[in-house]
């Protein structure tokens, strides 16, 4: 999930190792959040540089040990570091006090399915092998939609979110005869299996050629929206351009709520419908349905429409979709409830209607597809969200080959005050 920022500033290249809060001024979430993103990048470069890509400390020297028990897999209690990320199975079983960190751990390893970030893990090959286990470690935000215990009961309100450090133990299967020192282009589908994104992103500002708003921005000023936003944009359905889908939000996508049931497979029961006028779920409009499953596996989630014309019913806190989920979507019990664990939860998106070319032309109609998501365009076409603020997608270096990964996503600021957006050129996505 992602979380309400003003705007994201850290920048590496800037070779800034600290913030400093001067007297009498208003304060930033953008400030802090840099301060934070700086000391993690000092201490995630620091371990880097004096441990390697990966290595398991001395203290803990099973950590991620993996065992054949049983038929299946066993991973050992401990800490390993990937990338100078820190990654640590706190084991199952009895609980040992560790008089070091002050603070108690599992006693045995965790098996291979009862992993606390890949629910539903795929099944182990069935063939003889010899297959290749690996550790997938990154880091993911954490919102009070996924953990509601964030709120302090005392304030009521959500005030902070989390970064997570979450790892996969997975498998590539039937891999030959590889030692620990084959190159990794040697192992067969290896660097299918972790070739990273292809996907870059470029925004700017255009001159919308449909008649102006005469309340809005006169034309020629950039961007032409009459509120501060953080643009959003993500992708959907992985693929090369002409396959892969996007959406995208102008808060964020921080516009979410708890599913707490699902009494009928068009109806929704939420937490909330929205904080306000503006900040709130309304009918027409486009939203994802998503669970800690299909986030952990690296899928999408279901896009559907709310229903026009009393879809969004505040007294009850229902919300109806145009067209219903499929049965078994997200599993529920007999009172219509989804399993705590799986977090059900959904965002708004907005993207709607007619998409347009920068020359006014129409790339795609929303109304007619059903789907709620654009297609990628594969000739660098640019096109228009809203309020003069354009998009263009294209694949490093050009390489046809190049795909969007599911989950790609960028951010970029818009402000009323200058009518300027942050310019991105040709940008890789900040995640996953």
């Amino acid at each position: 999930m992602s979380l309400d920022l003003s705007r994201i500033t850290f920048d590496a290249h800037r070779d800034f190792l600290g913030v400093v809060m001067q007297q009498g001024r208003v304060q930033l979430d953008a400030d802090w959040n840099e301060w934070v993103a700086q000391v993690a990048r000092r201490l995630q470069a620091g371990t880097l540089d004096t441990l390697g890509r990966a290595v398991v400390p001395r203290e803990t020297p099973d950590g991620f040990l993996i065992q054949a028990a049983g038929g299946g897999l066993t991973i050992g209690r401990g800490r390993i570091y990937v990338d100078g990320l820190l990654a640590e199975n706190h084991g199952t079983g009895d609980a040992v006090w560790d008089p070091r960190l002050a603070e108690e751990h599992g006693a045995e390893p965790i098996d291979y399915f009862e992993q606390p970030y890949l629910p539903e893990p795929p099944a182990l090959p069935e063939s003889a092998g010899p297959h290749l286990v690996y550790l997938d470690v990154w880091q993911r935000e954490i919102s009070p939609v996924q953990a509601p215990e964030l709120i302090e009961p005392a304030v009521g309100v959500d005030t902070t979110g989390r970064l997570q450090t979450v790892w996969q133990v997975r498998l590539l299967a039937d891999v030959g005869d590889i030692t620990c020192s084959t190159p990794d282009e040697e192992i067969p589908n290896w660097l299918e299996e972790t070739r990273p994104s292809a996907g870059r992103l470029t925004t700017d500002t255009a001159d919308p050629p449909d008649e102006p708003d005469p309340c809005a921005v006169p034309p020629g000023s950039g961007y032409r929206g009459l509120e501060n936003q953080l643009y959003r944009v993500e992708i959907h359905d992985r693929g090369p351009g002409g396959t892969a889908t996007f959406k995208w939000s102008r808060d964020n996508a921080t516009v979410a709520t708890r599913v707490l049931a699902i009494p009928e497979l068009n109806r929704l029961v939420v937490e909330s419908t929205g904080k306000d006028d503006v900040l709130r779920f309304g009918d027409g409009d486009w939203i994802e349905i998503i669970d800690e499953v299909r986030e952990l596996n690296g899928e999408p989630g279901i896009m559907r429409r709310i229903k026009l014309g009393g879809g969004v019913d505040d007294a009850t806190r229902t919300i109806e979709l145009e067209n219903p989920l499929a049965a078994g979507d997200f599993p529920v019990d007999g009172s219509g409830e989804p399993a705590p664990e799986l977090r059900v939860r959904i965002r708004r998106w907005d993207q709607s209607g007619e998409v347009k070319r920068e020359d006014g032309s129409t790339y795609f109609n929303l109304d007619a597809s059903g789907d709620g998501v654009v297609p990628v365009p594969d000739d660098g076409t640019r096109l228009f969200l809203e309020h003069g603020v354009v998009v263009e997608f294209s694949v490093v270096d050009g390489d046809p080959t190049g795909e969007f990964h599911g989950g790609d996503w960028w951010v970029f600021a818009a402000r009323a005050a200058d009518a300027s957006i942050e310019i991105l050129a040709a940008e890789p996505p900040r995640g996953v």
